[in-house]
């Protein structure tokens, strides 16, 4: 990678919203946006400079397109609005996912006194949260027992963690790399979201060192669900072809009916998401079994890391 050094009059963020993806950071920046003393980019919610996914290094499919900063100068445009808010921010759940690329990335560019904010979600939910906004988006073509199957394949081969759904939902490495390199870092869950947004809102800005401020919250981003049109996905119709090639699958299912062959918006979204009805349907019992005791272990390390009791992700 060849990048610039950091030059006198860029600006860098003093606070990050690290992830996890689906756990609420779209709704939370739609929130914070409001504060008068809070920059963030409105290019687009996430900067993904400095997990590194801008240079290539996971394998991407063509097809989903993810703008991403992969210079200094690239990362700087985002900040082109900036007018001398007292706290810069960066939304973007990569920095959860690459942890061991964004923590000393960040670390050395934005200086340890850098605020971390982490949302998590129940590790179960958010998996299949994962799978099922992949499906809406076009980005996956394997039913969610075949994509998990699929995953050990898709690591060998260095997949973006859009494809890693399991995978993603493991929090207590990625927390503790977080935490080794950043002594201010706030971790809530989307439970508290759920139960009390304004109360969490208020708690995330006073973890920031900014006044009150009124703040709407009834709103939420980005939510779950699939149209009906998807449902073969679900259903495991395409499952015979799990390890074919994405893009090629992607030109053969997809494009004839969409009419087009990649992204059109900024954030990435394929295609863009407009008012078709969706639903969620139901995870199968025994896979939310199977993968409730899969993500036990994990669930009582993050009790201990946290210092709060985590029952809300056994119910």
């Amino acid at each position: 990678m060849t990048e610039s050094s950091p030059t006198v009059g860029d600006i860098w963020p003093n606070f990050l919203v690290i992830g996890a993806p689906k756990a609420g950071t779209t709704s939370l920046y739609h929130y914070l946006s409001q504060h008068p003393d809070v920059f963030l980019s409105r290019v687009r919610k996430e900067g993904r400079f400095f997990s590194g996914v801008g240079q290539g290094q996971v394998y991407w499919p063509d097809f989903y397109h993810f703008d991403t900063a992969p210079e200094i100068s690239d990362y700087q445009a985002l900040m082109a609005d900036y007018s001398g808010q007292a706290r810069v921010g960066d939304v973007s759940p990569d920095y959860y996912a690459y942890a061991s690329i964004a923590a000393p990335r960040a670390r050395e560019l934005c200086g340890p006194d850098t605020r971390i904010i982490a949302l998590l979600r129940n590790p179960v939910d958010r998996t299949y949260s994962h799978y099922l906004q992949n499906v809406r988006r076009d980005a996956e073509f394997l039913s969610f027992e075949k994509a998990l199957e699929d995953q050990p394949r898709r690591i060998a081969e260095n997949w973006g963690f859009q494809w890693l759904y399991a995978h993603t939902s493991t929090y207590p490495e990625r927390l503790k790399i977080w935490q080794a390199h950043f002594p201010n870092m706030l971790v809530l869950l989307q439970d508290d979201l759920d139960a009390d947004g304004p109360g969490t809102v208020a708690q995330i800005v006073d973890f920031l060192d900014l006044p009150p401020h009124p703040i709407t919250v009834e709103a939420r981003y980005n939510t779950g669900g699939i149209p009906a049109a998807k449902k073969m996905i679900i259903d495991g119709h395409f499952d015979d072809r799990i390890g074919e090639d994405f893009d090629r699958l992607h030109a053969e299912l997809i494009a004839p009916v969409s009419g087009t062959t990649s992204a059109k918006t900024a954030d990435g979204v394929y295609p863009p998401l407009d008012n078709t009805p969706v639903s969620i349907p139901p995870m199968a019992s025994d896979m939310r079994a199977r993968l409730q005791t899969q993500y036990e272990p994990s669930i009582r390390e993050v009790e201990v890391l946290l210092g709060r009791s985590l029952d809300v992700w056994r119910k």
